[in-house]
């Protein structure tokens, strides 16, 4: 399988999206042949010291990057977005938000800002009192990173 990279796997960082350690994954990536693997968990770089590490340990080269809900455009006019209540209590989590794939490139400038796109994100969610992160418009462009939107392949 060698020339086919994943450009969009998560691992257990990603609360409920995953479950594999990163060790798995790249363990895995090398058994397939894979000469490379990204790891894009859910509005998080938690796994990434431990996904390098496995990844250099098993001959896998690592991508770094994420996955974030950005700020939707609404249209002038448009009626005001209503939060959904649960019906039976708890919370409701709202997924509304397009999300998209950032991945890192250029090294340690692309690493850098992925980090600051992270901390945007999840600063802006505090600041608006939101439990989820969400990746402003003004955060946007970011250089060094690969923007992901639809499905996830490269040959």
């Amino acid at each position: 399988m060698s020339g086919f990279t994943h450009l969009h796997t998560v691992s257990g960082f990603s609360l409920r999206y995953g479950a594999s350690h990163p060790e798995r994954l790249a363990e895995r990536a090398a058994g397939r042949g894979m000469d490379a693997l990204a790891l894009t968990d859910r509005d998080s770089l938690s796994g990434a010291v431990r996904f390098a590490r496995a990844c250099e340990k098993e001959g896998v080269r690592p991508i770094f990057g994420t996955e974030l809900a950005v700020e939707p455009q609404v249209a002038e006019g448009a009626p005001a977005h209503r939060p959904r209540t649960p019906a039976r209590g708890g919370a409701f989590v709202d997924e509304s938000a397009p999300r998209v794939t950032f991945l890192a490139r250029d090294g340690a400038r692309g690493w850098a800002e992925l980090c600051r796109l992270v901390t945007a994100a999840h600063s802006g969610a505090a600041d608006r009192g939101a439990g989820r992160p969400l990746a402003g418009r003004d955060a946007l462009p970011a250089e060094g990173l690969t923007v992901l939107l639809g499905p996830c392949l490269l040959y």
